[in-house]
C-alpha cells in the first residue's frame, strides 16, 4: 500500500491506495438577488451557557479514589462531598455529555426576542430573508482569528459561521466555494464535522470545486451537492509525505553533528544525521498515511453510497474526466461558479 522512494538527500513516501446578536463576523451573504459583503452584519443564533457539572472522579487520581468514596458515602442525599466538606457534586454516575451537536430550533421567547431584534436592527446589520452564506476555502487555514482587514478566513470564524448560520432564520443556506487547500488533515476534519452538523438544521449547503484534490473532495463529499466547471481539475492520487536528510551535506563540508535519541522511533534527530529514512521511520510514517487514507476511503464511500473497494478501484486508476465524474456519481452536475450562484439564489 505503500512506495518509498529513497536518495541521499530526500526521501519520498507515497501511499497510494491509499436570544441574541452576536459579534460582526467577517463573511458575505448573497442574497436572493443580488451579492453583497457583509463584513459588519451579524448572524443570530441562540447563546446558551448552561452550568455543567462535572463528577469528582474525572479528576481524582487512583490514589484518592478510597477517599472519595468514603466522602461519597458519608455526603448526605445521593451527592458527593467536595473537598470543603460540601454535598454540592452530582453522583459519579452521571452520563458525561458526548459533545454530539444537537440542533433546536427557535422557538418561544427566545423565537420572539430574535424577530423583535431583527425588527430594530440597525440598516447595516440587516440581512434578507432567504439569503445564502457564501465562505471561499483556500489556501492555509489559520488557527487564529484574522483582522478585519484579512481577505482568508481562519479555522475558528469557518466553524463559527457555520454554526450561527444553521440558527440564523435569515440565511437559508451555504454556498462554499472550495479551492485548493494547503492545511493539515485535523483542520480538514474539523470543518467536515461543522458541515455535517449544519445539515441537521434542514438547510441546503452547495460546494463548487474548480480544481480538487483528496482534501478538497473531502470538505465538497460532505455537502449536499458538488459542482465543478468543464474545465475542473481532479487530482485523487493518494497522499504523500517527504522529508529531508542533511547527512551527507554536513559530511562533505567537514561537520559531524551529534545527536543523542532514546528509542528506535525518535527520528527527530535523523534530519541532521542521516542520509536517508531510517525503517522505523518509514515504519511510522506507512502506517499514518495508511490509517489517514483507510479513513478517507470509508468516509467517501460512506457519503457517496459505494462500497469502500470501487472507491479504491475509482482512485487507482487515475482517470478523471469530469463527464465520467458525473456519469459515476462523484460530483452533481457540471456548472460554471455564476451558475451555481444563480441556481442557490433561487
Amino acid at each position: 500500500m505503500s512506495k518509498l522512494f529513497c536518495n541521499s538527500h530526500l526521501t519520498f513516501l507515497r501511499s497510494r491506495t491509499i436570544s441574541t446578536f452576536i459579534s460582526k463576523i467577517p463573511i458575505s451573504i448573497s442574497p436572493t438577488t443580488t451579492s453583497r459583503s457583509l463584513s459588519k452584519h451579524t448572524l443570530i443564533y441562540p447563546q446558551s451557557n448552561p452550568r455543567k457539572q462535572f463528577s469528582i472522579r474525572a479528576f481524582e487520581t487512583s490514589s484518592e479514589k478510597d477517599s472519595s468514596t468514603e466522602c461519597e458515602k458519608e455526603s448526605s442525599g445521593g451527592e458527593i462531598a467536595d473537598e470543603f466538606g460540601n454535598g454540592s457534586l452530582k453522583r459519579s454516575d452521571e452520563e458525561y455529555p458526548s459533545g454530539e451537536f444537537e440542533f433546536k430550533e427557535i422557538a418561544g421567547w427566545d423565537g420572539f426576542v430574535v424577530k423583535l431584534r431583527m425588527l430594530f436592527a440597525y440598516p447595516w446589520e440587516r440581512v434578507k430573508k432567504g439569503s445564502v452564506l457564501t465562505m471561499k476555502l483556500r489556501g492555509e487555514i489559520s488557527d487564529q482569528l484574522k483582522s478585519r482587514f484579512s481577505s482568508k478566513l481562519s479555522l475558528p470564524q469557518i466553524c463559527e459561521n457555520l454554526t450561527k448560520a444553521a440558527y440564523d432564520p435569515r440565511i437559508s443556506g451555504v454556498y462554499l466555494h472550495i479551492e485548493p487547500l494547503s492545511c493539515g488533515w485535523g483542520k480538514v476534519e474539523e470543518i467536515r464535522r461543522h458541515i455535517v452538523n449544519f445539515k441537521k438544521s434542514g438547510k441546503f449547503i452547495v460546494a463548487y470545486v474548480p480544481v480538487c484534490g483528496e482534501k478538497e473532495y473531502y470538505i465538497g463529499s460532505a455537502c449536499g451537492e458538488l459542482y465543478a466547471p468543464p474545465s475542473a481539475y481532479f487530482a485523487l492520487y493518494g497522499l504523500t509525505v517527504q522529508a529531508s536528510f542533511l547527512g551527507g551535506i554536513f559530511e562533505k563540508v567537514g561537520i559531524e553533528p551529534q545527536v543523542e535519541r532514546i528509542g528506535k522511533y525518535k527520528s527527530a534527530g535523523d534530519q541532521l544525521s542521516r542520509k536517508n529514512m531510517s525503517k522505523e521511520n518509514c515504519e511510522m510514517l506507512t502506517a499514518l498515511l495508511d490509517n489517514i487514507y483507510g479513513n478517507w476511503l470509508d468516509t467517501v464511500s460512506s457519503t457517496q453510497g459505494k462500497k469502500r473497494e470501487e472507491i479504491e478501484t475509482f482512485v487507482n486508476e487515475g482517470v478523471y474526466q469530469v463527464e465520467k465524474l458525473k456519469e459515476e456519481g462523484w460530483i452533481t452536475n457540471i456548472r460554471y461558479d455564476d451558475e451555481v450562484r444563480i441556481y442557490v439564489c433561487h
